[in-house]
């Protein structure tokens, strides 16, 4: 680009009113550190208010134990013998579960979305499992799988498959029309129209499906070892909440969060890289 008409762009832009190429960057990087630096404040301001209430005695610390011993337990939980077993097979769990379950919600929501009649045919029959509270499930997967992982599995399952479902059907619903008539007008098989024009508009409300079932995964994980379990990082919550060992309880708690934040930040980066032709609103 020269430099004549480098110029003609930014006298058009300032006569307008819009940003410069020039500003945008800047503007963006400036409102991105005051949030960062907001959230860095409201983190710090909770972390105080959370080691100060129970030191003073506002809160008991049966209630909300004092953050520095909450930290104190974390470390002595995470660097105990045991810890590692109990972490990994909640790990297992949720990972197989998510993987499963995305798995089927995908599947499911594609026949159902592609196929008009066998929707109406089975969707009522989909809504009313959905309807079922979860919860009410686990002691039948106990009985049917056991005390093992794969009752976990099959309760994360069975909680984490809907949200995929339902957010690739309506995606699916949601292509713009004038685009499939386009395509029909090329001559395009009904194939071609799903790959190049269904499957990447609807990429988006899939991918958010995507991200709301690992932590439906996770909850089911944790519900299924909360009912009947002999390990597991449900099973150590549950007892050191029978013990009032409040402190444990909340460094399990921690790790269960952090299991959970660096899963669905991975899927977001994911997200990002792969659904690049996301139109952000």
């Amino acid at each position: 680009m020269t430099t004549e008409n480098t110029d003609l762009r930014t006298t058009e832009a300032t006569r307008t009113g819009a940003p410069t190429a020039e500003d945008v960057p800047l503007d963006l990087e400036g409102g991105q550190w005051k949030w960062r630096l907001g959230t860095l404040a409201t983190g710090i301001l909770i972390f105080a208010l959370w080691e100060l209430l129970p030191r003073a005695g506002l809160i008991s610390p049966i209630v909300l134990p004092p953050f520095t011993d909450t930290m104190a337990a974390l470390y002595t939980l995470v660097t105990s013998d045991f810890f590692m077993g109990h972490f990994l097979v909640t790990l297992n769990e949720i990972f197989w579960g998510f993987l499963i379950g995305t798995t089927i919600g995908l599947v499911v929501g594609i026949v159902l979305g592609v196929f008009e009649p066998l929707k109406r045919l089975t969707y009522p029959f989909v809504v009313a499992f959905q309807a079922i509270p979860k919860i009410v499930l686990a002691p039948l997967f106990i009985a049917w799988f056991g005390y093992g992982q794969t009752s976990k599995i099959v309760m994360a399952i069975a909680i984490g498959f809907f949200p995929v479902l339902i957010n690739t059907m309506v995606g699916l619903e949601t292509v713009p029309n004038d685009m499939i008539q386009l395509m029909r007008s090329l001559k395009a098989s009904k194939m071609q129209i799903f790959r190049k024009v269904s499957l990447p508009s609807a990429s988006p409300l899939m991918f958010a499906g995507i991200k709301t079932a690992l932590t439906f995964a996770l909850i089911g994980a944790i519900v299924g070892e909360f009912v009947g379990a002999a390990e597991g990082l449900g099973f150590l919550l549950d007892t050191y909440n029978f013990q009032l060992r409040i402190d444990r309880v909340f460094s399990v708690i921690i790790i269960l969060s952090l299991i959970g934040g660096v899963f669905y930040f991975v899927l977001e980066w994911l997200d990002k890289k792969l659904i690049f032709w996301r139109q952000d609103v």
